[in-house]
């Protein structure tokens, strides 16, 4: 029976969040808040009804989180962990709340866990990328990771992101990217990485900004002659503003 009523609210949740993307009207958007309110309201009696379901307690936390109640769903989801300690998911939710309050020990233990349940999944690997670079002065000065070994690994995780999901573009993105957060790059690898990139995308605004990125790689690498003829080639005007700064730091240290 709690299954039964754990997805009619599931179903019941989505609904209304398909029509709040729909909504125009204040009275449209009002009728989807007083649904949603009913369905909290529901889950709350299920919870009630069933306190050791812990798949309730992982939808219900999950919604919270959307509609942002963030200290309830952490706690809800707390409760979830404490229940069934082998959801991923909710391993990473809770990472989520600690990194956003500045427990990176906590983050990365919470990350790791959802990765261990899940290693097949990138974002989770995405998730931990994004810890340690935000948190990588905290990690070395903890003596947790040294300098370069900090590197190494905030460049691992991005990298096996990107692989488990070649076909998205943020993944793919970032790691190309994590070529400039580190000491010492290889450039020749991130070269490679932005050319894939610009094969891989489809719109000419797209194209141009890895190109971009492909003319910066070659400035840092001293080509300073193949970054200015790449540059040439962009005429993208979204793009004119980022183009002029390289083109300014190319002949600061290179004048023609």
């Amino acid at each position: 029976m709690a299954a039964y009523v754990l997805k009619q609210l599931n179903d019941r949740e989505q609904a209304a969040y398909a029509r709040y993307e729909k909504a125009l009207a204040k009275e449209d958007v009002h009728s989807v808040q007083t649904e949603l309110q009913s369905i909290v309201d529901g889950y709350e009696r299920l919870i009630n009804a069933s306190p050791e379901y812990a798949a309730a307690y992982i939808s219900y936390g999950m919604m919270l989180h959307r509609i942002g109640e963030r200290k309830t769903s952490n706690a809800i989801l707390a409760r979830a962990d404490e229940l069934d300690p082998y959801h991923a998911i909710v391993k990473n939710q809770l990472g989520n709340y600690q990194a956003e309050d500045g427990n990176y020990l906590e983050a990365m233990a919470f990350y790791n866990m959802a990765i261990d349940l899940r290693p097949e999944e990138p974002l989770y690997h995405y998730q931990l990328g994004n810890l340690l670079f935000a948190y990588k002065k905290f990690f070395i000065d903890d003596k947790l990771f040294l300098p370069d070994g900090m590197d190494l690994e905030i460049q691992k995780k991005f990298r096996e992101a990107a692989m488990l999901a070649p076909a998205h573009l943020p993944y793919r993105l970032r790691y190309a990217q994590s070529f400039f957060d580190v000491a010492r790059p290889n450039w020749e690898a991130a070269l490679e990485q932005w050319q894939q990139l610009v094969d891989f995308v489809q719109s000419p605004e797209e194209k141009q900004m890895m190109q971009l990125y492909m003319a910066r790689t070659r400035f840092l690498m001293g080509h300073h002659t193949a970054a200015r003829k790449i540059i040439r080639k962009i005429d993208e005007p979204s793009l004119e503003h980022s183009k002029q700064l390289l083109i300014d730091e190319i002949n600061a240290k290179h004048p023609r």
